[in-house]
């Protein structure tokens, strides 16, 4: 009895590591950058657009009604981004300015946009978005001759 168990043992032995090969085989279609998610599907291994270039992320965001400047949406909006402002004693003097002024009523819903957009939509024609991508630092600057209003028209 104990010889027949020992050959039934092995048996079973070389039956299940025969499926375990054979199941090995069958997901391990996976190759190298990839990641096996179902029995025939891969996904590749890369980061996402919006992973690489944080800005491009797609924000679509309703200001609450405690926010009333445009200083406190660009802070509202960069909350969460990875990115922050520039510190207002190195920021150029007109970004007081300009955060300061009132959040336009037409601007308390933005998106969706690219982060991007949004910000520079609140800086508007006269302010450029500066971005330092070393630090992740965002600031304005004042654009020496301002633009029209119809110069978003192509953008």
């Amino acid at each position: 009895m104990t010889r027949i168990s020992t050959q039934l043992t092995r048996i079973t032995l070389l039956a299940a590591s025969g499926l375990l090969a054979l199941f090995l085989n069958v997901t391990s279609h996976a190759g190298e950058g990839e990641r096996q998610v179902g029995r025939y599907q891969t996904m590749v291994l890369t980061p996402s657009d919006e992973q690489i270039d944080l800005l491009s992320n797609i924000v679509d965001v309703e200001f609450p009604e405690e926010i009333n400047t445009l200083g406190q949406a660009v802070t509202h909006l960069l909350d969460g981004s990875g990115y922050r402002l520039l510190s207002a004693t190195l920021a150029e003097p007109n970004r007081s300015h300009l955060f300061a002024m009132p959040l336009p009523t037409v601007q308390r819903h933005l998106g969706p946009l690219h982060l991007r957009q949004a910000l520079q939509l609140l800086g508007g024609p006269a302010h450029r978005l500066v971005v330092e991508p070393t630090y992740r630092l965002v600031s304005f600057e004042l654009i020496k001759k301002a633009s029209s209003a119809n110069d978003y028209s192509d953008q």
